[in-house]
């Protein structure tokens, strides 16, 4: 009687660490002083947002830098700035956030 054991079986946990959102929010702001977005996107695991978001803003500051010779860049590039600051922070927040609901929901202990 051959008895080999059963083969074991392997589970692989991954572990995720939790994320905040106000930390997503914060990495948007900071770096966006210095004309930089998408950060907090990245932060969030969102990497194609992110740097559609990045580099889609400079494209939008590089025209505004051109139309800065018509003077209408002027009014344009503080404009594009302030939507984004406004604008990126919240959508990280929020993508952070719906990936990773338990970090932002309170939790509860029952005795």
């Amino acid at each position: 009687m051959n008895t080999t054991p059963p083969p074991v079986q392997q589970v692989h946990h991954y572990y995720y660490p939790q994320k905040s959102g106000g930390t997503a929010a914060l990495l948007e702001v900071l770096p966006g002083l210095f004309q930089i977005f998408g950060i907090g996107h990245l932060y969030a695991g969102n990497v194609v947002t992110g740097l559609l978001i990045m580099f889609g803003y400079w494209f939008v500051l590089f025209i505004n830098i051109l139309l800065s010779f018509v003077f209408i860049g002027l009014f344009t590039g503080p404009l594009c700035w302030l939507i984004a600051m406004i604008a990126s922070p919240l959508i990280a927040a929020n993508s952070c956030n719906a990936r990773f609901p338990a970090a932002s929901a309170t939790t509860r202990t029952f005795e």
